[in-house]
């Protein structure tokens, strides 16, 4: 699946921005998905916000991403809100970071568990 990370990136340092996208994308792409960042998107600097919110409500909505995967603290971001909101709007998959833990990477759902009693 191609999909979009979203994370925070206002506020703080760059590099940590950049490495919580790697971290995310590594993870993706060693389960066989291709993915992109905010990153990948606009490699440039010093534009106004403006821009890269667009360029990367842009990538976000191209017709080959099938998914969005939002990094931890998104909800804090008005940048990652705005694009959660469009993710929704136009019926792409949605991933979070803090379900990893649960997750099945192949179908990028949360796993089904067992809830069978255990005999002791």
């Amino acid at each position: 699946m191609k999909l979009y990370i979203s994370i925070p990136i206002s506020g703080r340092p760059i590099p940590d921005a950049v490495h919580q996208a790697e971290i995310i994308k590594m993870k993706l792409e060693h389960h066989g998905h291709e993915c992109i960042t905010p990153f990948d998107v606009c490699p440039e600097t010093g534009k106004p916000y403006a821009y890269y919110m667009g360029r990367d409500i842009e990538a976000l909505l191209a017709d080959d991403i099938e998914g969005v995967v939002f990094g931890y603290g998104f909800e804090n971001s008005k940048g990652c809100q705005l694009e959660h909101a469009a993710a929704v709007i136009y019926g792409k998959h949605i991933v979070y970071q803090s379900t990893f833990y649960m997750l099945d990477f192949e179908k990028l759902t949360v796993k089904q568990f067992s809830h069978e009693k255990v005999s002791h």
